[in-house]
């Protein structure tokens, strides 16, 4: 739970400086590139600040009077304290800024999209991540102009060492075998470009290219009203759509001090949690299909429980739209309830007969079993969600940095010891129990009253003129949820125009597919695809 005493005590230590500043209960300081190491070591050692959430760039040219008009911002987290600390770091185009990579190895994709995305240049090679290789447009600059991609030519794989010396024993990695599976392979599910390398039949290295989507979301968050980036945002993950829903609309919320009948609360909740069952259904479903089980198409029968739901209440199957700013968009229709309990009876029997029965077979958990990731891996890597807490780390937003009224809900957290799949298999099966607990106390305790605020059932321009009203010259802010995956959230800038300079996504399924070499160390190529789909790691969620 979120203490404002610690809160002060870091408050204390970070206002020695004179570029510090505090908004909506998140420390901000501002500061020059020689300066980084500095400050990311201390908050890290000093501080407890041991998680990198995000990295964001942005071009404030013409935007700001300050002499530098660029602009990174370092986003991290103490878990410990439930604390978030901002570092601003201001800068003209042609300096180099330091890498954090040998402090926090999760920023070495974080730096890679902010060079190819703003050209900053970072002390160290870069190789494209998202873009076509050699290309010399950086998109979310202001002088930026349209031109031609290059032709991305695709990368060899890499060379194997072999002893020359006949005399003594071989290398080891003279056995190694490097497979490439292409984005319509199987073997990757459609998420991206895989060059994977075998030691005889088990995973030693793997080199990942997420970069064919190119949709440009958060360019184009920038460009649209809150209003309408409602439905663009809704598509980020189709199976916890109201999760990323609820945290854009909570951005602006929190900025208007909007305040949202508990009633709406209420259904907010009901739906993140119904989107948090959805999801996880969906990821055993594909764990049990990827081993040939017939399991798998009990779980899909169960997730249809939950789609109609879903399509009773919002008449969309994946909760698309019924979020609104102020609230949500329709109040529960007469029988909704009754539905509910009918799907909990259902679902709590027949869920606790497949387990049992998935558990018992030895094929299962061993396929599951084979790479296991440590705790102190899963905090420099930045990974959170079920992958995170299979390894130990007992954390999750619902519960230390609570909103609407998590806090008054009572339920646990599940955790694992060792990471492996079969553990993240575990946890998103208790993590269902305890959403149906989280649902049935709010329906036994459901306010009456609106559904939405009456005083912000307003079109576009109204909240432009809203918009103009509020101090933006601490104009960064971040609001993120425990999204069924890991934590999902926005990191925006409000510029002098009430409009929106940057938007940077954050997602669960980036950090993940950056940590794949880790998390599928030694899995076996046979269970490759279980052990993947067991971490839930979504194509339109790589997107940016």
């Amino acid at each position: 739970m979120f203490s404002w005493k610690e809160f002060e005590k870091t408050k204390v230590i970070l206002a020695q400086d004179s570029s510090y500043f505090e908004s909506a209960g998140q420390h901000h300081i501002t500061i020059r590139p020689i300066n980084l190491l500095r400050w990311v070591e201390m908050a890290g050692e000093d501080l407890g600040f041991f998680t990198l959430v995000e990295i964001a760039g942005v071009d404030l040219s013409g935007l700001d009077n300050s002499p530098y008009p660029f602009r990174l911002t370092y986003h991290f987290l103490n878990m410990g304290a439930h604390q978030r600390l901002n570092l601003h770091v201001c800068f003209n185009i042609n300096e180099i800024i330091p890498s954090i990579v040998g402090l926090f190895s999760n920023a070495e994709w974080m730096e890679r999209e902010q060079w190819e995305l703003l050209g900053i240049q970072f002390n160290r090679h870069m190789k494209s991540l998202l873009l076509p290789r050699g290309q010399k447009v950086f998109p979310y600059r202001k002088d930026s102009s349209s031109a031609d991609w290059p032709m991305d030519i695709p990368e060899n794989n890499p060379v194997l060492r072999f002893n020359p010396n006949k005399s003594e024993s071989p290398f080891a990695e003279e056995s190694y075998i490097w497979k490439n599976y292409s984005l319509y392979s199987s073997q990757s599910k459609g998420l991206f470009e895989w060059k994977a390398c075998f030691d005889g039949h088990r995973l030693v290295d793997s080199i990942v290219d997420i970069g064919f989507y190119h949709q440009g979301l958060e360019k184009t968050l920038t460009t649209k009203d809150w209003i309408q980036s409602l439905a663009l945002v809704d598509k980020i993950n189709f199976g916890a759509s109201p999760n990323y829903a609820v945290a854009w609309a909570k951005s602006l919320e929190d900025l208007l001090r909007i305040k949202i009948p508990e009633r709406a609360q209420a259904i907010r909740i009901m739906g993140i949690e119904l989107s948090r069952i959805f999801e996880h259904l969906t990821v055993m479903h594909e764990i049990c299909f990827a081993l040939n089980l017939p399991e798998h198409r009990l779980f899909l029968n169960l997730r249809e429980k939950i789609y109609e739901l879903m399509e009773k209440y919002c008449g969309h199957r994946q909760g698309f739209g019924m979020i609104k700013i102020g609230g949500v968009r329709d109040d529960l229709p007469p029988g909704w309830i009754v539905e509910y309990q009918a799907v909990f009876d259902v679902l709590t029997k027949v869920l606790k007969t497949i387990h049992r029965s998935l558990i018992s077979q030895p094929q299962f958990r061993e396929s599951l079993s084979a790479a296991s990731v440590s705790a102190q891996t899963a905090l420099q890597w930045g990974l959170s969600g079920p992958t995170m807490r299979a390894s130990g780390l007992n954390f999750d937003l619902r519960k230390s940095q609570p909103f609407y009224f998590y806090q008054d809900i009572d339920f646990d957290i599940p955790v694992g010891i060792h990471g492996t799949a079969y553990e993240r298999y575990l946890i998103r099966y208790e993590e269902i129990f305890q959403s149906l607990r989280i649902i049935t106390q709010v329906i036994d305790n459901l306010p009456m009253g609106e559904f939405i605020n009456p005083d912000w059932v307003k079109d576009y321009f109204t909240l432009t003129e809203e918009l103009k009203k509020i101090d933006v010259s601490k104009d960064w802010h971040y609001t993120g949820i425990e999204s069924p995956n890991g934590e999902c959230g926005f990191l925006i800038m409000l510029n002098r125009n009430s409009g929106l300079s940057r938007v940077k996504i954050k997602t669960p399924s980036f950090p993940l597919v950056q940590a794949l070499p880790l998390l599928l160390k030694n899995v076996a190529e046979d269970h490759l695809l279980a052990s993947l789909a067991s971490l839930g790691i979504r194509s339109t969620e790589l997107d940016r």
